[in-house]
């Protein structure tokens, strides 16, 4: 109803089991590779358990697609069944034949003997995956036991795999399971996703529907996440019918207030009332205020001498002058009101607390520990879509789009030379590590994001909190191989002998050769460039020769001459 209103492809938030939508957050990564080193190890139990709706089936789903070819699979999905159903299943799902009727499990268990020393003697693996598994009856789950008997002189025949809600947690603590509980190899919980993931979670669905823009506004996110918990399913039935509030309401963006009103209509009236994460506190505010008049009260009517001579010797210690600075009125401050995507931090007469600037550029979102949300960030600047809880590490996408990472240490007056967009890592005693993205520099001002919060600062101000760790990314010439040097030839040396004309209008052949003369004018240029003259093509005189080459690259200043006005 919505989609070309929004310009959707398709519908985002289905919660059909859509492969194109499949979002690996880092906890799903998690799962999975419990599940894949359960399998690997050759023995016993593995057990994943979760909330309904936390994702189990896509860890399932990214887990039958990476099983290999060596690998055969019985996959049953609805576990209610008897202990002769269970085995017939088993043998239907690996293509074992029996006997029509068959009702001995005998019978049934010789018959899967055979297969799996068959499989072992192949060198194949053979696995039992079970769904819903919390509602398997005590007598199957000893049955399935007994299955883990099979096995060699050094090898289990069967993996088992059970799938289940935390009820299967319980159902393993009864006293006559504890045989099976105790075969168990590899345990791992689904947690609901956090802020940050289910930020991700929305975006992602939304690109892979066809939007390129942000459509949901941070607060609106906040409120799903709240009223979801982080659960996927939920989080695709309120946004979905948050997309149709904001259709109704022939609005380009989707509001706090919106999601508010959606909230009940999917979710049922008990979300009407204030989250559980933030409980109501006004109680505590009228205790406390009424046990401090009470002690008040009690002082001054029990003991009066005492605060009388205090109050007067306190006065006998200052000048006439002092007690009436003491009688002043003290102005009241006003407040300003704070936009939380972009904000401008001014240099006060009372400068803030290392700690204090860092929970003020972050505001109230998840820390970027280890630069996920700013390689996002980054890339997003380079034009790359990058989904920190389902790509790759940052550089191995990089490589995809012919850029590259670098990172190191460097001061302000060298990142101002590459000219290009980069992450800082900031560090303060109390608030510890985390990232953020240099964006550009404006006139005096650097422009900053931490995760969706846009700040414009002095580089003074930032000075304490960064130590001048950095990555960045650069796009590589075709072919390029580091350290170029005299005698080689190749792309990244035409690529060079192109430059050398482009910048000085100098024609050197061959244009593939790098030649004495190809190495004087690098030497040089690296000298006036501030870097090491070595005459050899690097990463950071590629970087160097770009700026002056390439138009189309994201620069941290367009013009390189007057980078130096934005220190002070």
């Amino acid at each position: 109803m919505y989609n070309d209103f929004f310009g959707l492809k398709s519908t985002p938030f289905t919660i059909a089991p859509d492969p194109r939508f499949l979002f690996m957050s880092e906890r799903h990564r998690d799962a999975l590779a419990h599940l894949l080193y359960g399998i690997g190890s050759g023995g016993g139990f593995v057990m994943l358990t979760g909330e309904v709706g936390t994702g189990k089936t896509t860890v399932c789903r990214c887990l039958l697609e990476q099983l290999s070819s060596d690998v055969r699979l019985a996959y049953i999905l609805n576990p209610k069944l008897n202990a002769i159903e269970l085995m017939a299943t088993m043998c239907d799902e690996l293509g074992i034949h029996y006997q029509e009727g068959e009702q001995s499990l005998k019978a049934f268990t010789d018959r899967l003997r055979d297969y799996l020393l068959e499989n072992h003697e192949k060198g194949l693996k053979t696995v039992l995956m079970i769904d819903e598994a919390q509602n398997l009856s005590v007598e199957v789950m000893e049955q399935i036991r007994l299955l883990t008997n099979l096995e060699t002189n050094d090898k289990k025949l069967l993996q088992i795999i059970l799938i289940g809600q935390p009820e299967l947690q319980e159902l393993l603590a009864k006293k006559e399971l504890r045989q099976l509980a105790q075969r168990i190899t590899a345990r791992y919980h689904l947690r609901p996703l956090n802020l940050n993931e289910t930020a991700s979670y929305i975006e992602h669905r939304l690109r892979i529907a066809g939007l390129q823009r942000p459509l949901f506004k941070p607060a609106a996110v906040k409120r799903i996440h709240q009223a979801s918990g982080g659960i996927p399913r939920l989080i695709n039935v309120i946004s979905d019918r948050a997309l149709l509030g904001t259709f109704v309401e022939k609005k380009n963006v989707v509001t706090e207030p919106i999601v508010k009103r959606a909230i009940p209509e999917v979710l049922g009236d008990s979300h009407l009332l204030e989250s559980p994460r933030r409980p109501k506190r006004w109680w505590f505010g009228i205790a406390a205020t009424a046990l401090l008049l009470s002690l008040g009260y009690l002082v001054i009517t029990q003991y009066p001498q005492v605060i009388k001579a205090q109050t007067v010797d306190a006065s006998a210690q200052n000048t006439p002058s002092e007690v009436a600075k003491q009688q002043e009125p003290v102005e009241e401050k006003s407040n300003q009101p704070q936009n939380t995507q972009q904000e401008t931090i001014q240099a006060t007469s009372e400068p803030q607390s290392n700690d204090e600037l860092a929970q003020e550029l972050w505001g109230d979102q998840s820390w970027d520990r280890k630069g996920l949300v700013s390689a996002r960030n980054l890339f997003a600047i380079w034009g790359v879509s990058y989904y920190p809880y389902q790509s790759p590490e940052p550089c191995e996408l990089a490589y995809n789009y012919n850029l590259s990472c670098d990172s190191g240490v460097a001061d302000w007056s060298y990142i101002k030379q590459l000219n290009r967009p980069l992450n800082l890592k900031f560090s303060t005693k109390e608030s510890g590590e985390f990232w953020g993205t240099l964006k550009s520099i404006e006139g005096e001002r650097l422009v900053l994001q931490f995760g969706d919060n846009e700040v414009k600062m002095l580089q003074k101000d930032l000075n304490p909190l960064w130590q001048g760790e950095y990555h960045l990314f650069w796009k590589m010439p075709d072919g390029f191989v580091e350290h170029t040097k005299v005698g080689d030839s190749g792309p990244a040396v035409r690529w060079l002998t192109d430059a050398i004309y482009d910048i000085d209008n100098i024609n050197l052949t061959p244009t593939d050769r790098f030649s004495k003369e190809v190495e004087d004018w690098l030497m040089l240029f690296q000298i006036e460039s501030g870097l090491v003259a070595d005459g050899i093509l690097g990463k950071h005189s590629v970087i160097m020769i770009n700026n002056k080459v390439v138009t189309n690259i994201p620069k941290l200043v367009s013009q390189v001459k007057n980078m130096q006005q934005g220190e002070r």
